[in-house]
């Protein structure tokens, strides 16, 4: 026997599960609770009269108030308490139903005009072969995910988001920055927030045409210029930039740089590299480990020695392969089985290890470190060494003659 507030439970669990569907139209109706009364017997229930009475009086509220049905298709007769009517099942016909037993009639409401609105974007058509009408299932779908916007939304978001999408969906090449987009109301910051139900959205409504996911090139906007950030650690370099020694710039921009480089370092994180003192002829570029494209656009590398210092974890050498797929020469620094062994106290657990059972552009003593570190959920984080040790191992590794 369930009482109505564990049958009450189990219907919002249905109600979290489902409502995406339910929005578009979907589900069984009517949706059935199993009260459980159904398999009571009246020798039974003469032991426990008491229970079985509050159980009955529990339900008399729901069979009276409820937007469900209780139906009740068991009597039985006891001679000492009488003919008795047991709760079966609770019947919800609709969603409507649903939502208002829990309290969820308003949101529910919002959501399901805001849905039947959008869905009207790309109408469904009997027997429809065009472009348009192929795309109302998949459209349906991707907008009814979102349910929980649908439902909470302010109005005057609601309709900004839904003013820029249009735009966006009628100019699908406009090649301008989100600044600017032609819609009032509309800032950087708040298409930001939105940007991934505006891609979600442009990416059906053209069609999963775009292989891409990205948010720019799904809404046919113009990316802000891909940026590196590098340091000159030698007074020969900044004398040729008019003293400049930390320098940020697009992608493209520092393609044409032409300086006499000799060496480069790459370092994953901002601080270490904010900390690197002068070496002759270096430059180390930092924060951005995972830039390889734009790392491995700048010709000049492919001219200079190259090394990379990244954590000693999976990660780390995840980027270092990926890093040398692209550069072939680089050299990794101070991420060895030596060094993890010399700070083996100041490692900690890996949250969420990379799982890639082997990766290819590893040297075999690299591959068998990152095994051992996915493997042993370990990790050694480049900043977590005392800098004095890490700074002098390093320029000494720099200073080697290259194999």
């Amino acid at each position: 026997m369930k009482s109505p507030e564990a049958l009450r439970k189990r219907l919002h669990a249905r109600w979290l599960a489902h409502r995406y569907d339910w929005v578009a139209g979907g589900g069984e109706w009517p949706l059935s609770l199993s009260i459980g009364g159904d398999g009571l017997k009246a020798d039974a229930v003469a032991g426990h009269w008491n229970a079985f009475d509050a159980w009955l009086r529990a339900w008399k509220q729901p069979a009276q108030h409820s937007p469900g049905r209780v139906v009740s298709r068991l009597r039985f007769r006891h001679s000492l308490f009488g003919e008795q009517e047991i709760p079966c099942s609770w019947l919800f016909d609709t969603p409507d139903a649903v939502a208002a037993e829990l309290g969820e009639a308003a949101r529910w409401q919002r959501a399901k005009q805001r849905f039947d609105r959008l869905a009207s974007w790309v109408p469904m058509v009997e027997g429809g072969s065009d472009a348009v009408s192929g795309l109302a299932v998949p459209w349906r779908r991707v907008v009814s995910r979102r349910f929980d916007l649908l439902a909470d939304m302010e109005d005057g978001e609601f309709e900004l988001l839904l003013r820029v999408v249009d735009w966006l969906w009628k100019h699908p090449d406009s090649g301008t920055y989100l600044r600017e987009l032609p819609v009032a109301g509309v800032d950087t910051k708040w298409a930001e927030r939105r940007r991934r139900v505006i891609t979600a959205w442009l990416w059906v409504l053209r069609g999963g045409a775009i292989g891409s996911h990205n948010f720019y090139r799904v809404a046919g906007l113009r990316a802000p210029p891909d940026r590196l950030r590098m340091r000159l650690l030698d007074d020969g370099l900044r004398s040729l930039l008019g003293g400049l020694s930390d320098i940020e710039a697009p992608v493209t921009d520092v393609m044409r740089m032409s300086l006499p480089v000799r060496q480069v370092l790459i370092v994953e994180n901002l601080v270490t590299g904010l900390a690197c003192g002068d070496l002759t002829g270096t430059v180390v570029f930092m924060g951005r480990g995972y830039a390889i494209e734009a790392l491995a656009a700048l010709p000049w590398l492919a001219q200079v020695p190259v090394y990379y210092w990244g954590d000693i974890d999976t990660h780390g050498f995840a980027i270092l392969s990926r890093l040398r797929r692209r550069l072939p020469h680089i050299r990794a620094v101070l991420m060895d089985e030596g060094t993890l062994h010399e700070h083996r106290e100041l490692a900690v657990r890996e949250p969420q290890p990379h799982l890639a059972q082997g990766l290819a552009h590893l040297a075999a003593e690299e591959l068998r470190l990152f095994q051992s570190l996915r493997d042993d959920r370990e990790r050694l984080e480049q900043e977590r060494i005392p800098w004095t040790w890490a700074w002098s191992r390093l320029t000494q590794s720099m200073a080697a003659p290259r194999a």
